[in-house]
């Protein structure tokens, strides 16, 4: 009978141990999907770039931000650390995948940004590479324009 009473203890405890430690991987896990903290954090890094929108891949790994400038930036989350980047179109690469929710992103200046990215919907992953075609004909059009001397 005591026995008995302290397997029904022990597995009581073991039970609660197990629904504990599943809501700290739930916690865990709702940190990395924080759009203001990706927000905070480039704002710190780049204090001259207004944010226009934002887009998170589906791990919340990577935050991929339009500016109002007509540029893009990105952030990487890194363990508890942040990689920042203001995005220089014309030095990345933009590959199409199987799935029309991913992306691969090749950064030649910058390999630790470099990945295959999920987006939780098509129109996303087509935004983020609009923005990264945009920031290129941003860029055209500045160096088209005639520079007024006076």
């Amino acid at each position: 009978m005591v026995l008995a009473i302290w397997a029904v203890i022990l597995a009581a405890a073991l039970g609660f141990f197990y629904w504990a430690t599943g809501f700290v991987r739930q916690s865990e896990a709702n940190e990395r999907f924080d759009a203001g903290l990706a927000v905070l954090e480039f704002a710190r890094a780049y204090p001259n770039e207004a944010i226009r929108n934002l887009v998170m891949t589906i791990d919340g790994d990577m935050v991929f931000l339009r500016l109002w400038t007509g540029g893009a930036g990105c952030m990487r989350r890194v363990s508890n650390r942040y990689l920042c980047s203001l995005i220089d179109a014309e030095r990345v690469t933009l590959s199409a995948t199987a799935d029309p929710k991913t992306l691969s992103i090749e950064f030649h200046e910058h390999t630790a940004l470099t990945g295959v990215f999920s987006f939780r919907s098509e129109k996303d992953a087509a935004e983020v590479s609009l923005w990264l075609l945009g920031s290129v004909a941003n860029r055209a059009d500045r160096d088209l324009e005639p520079s007024a001397t006076i």
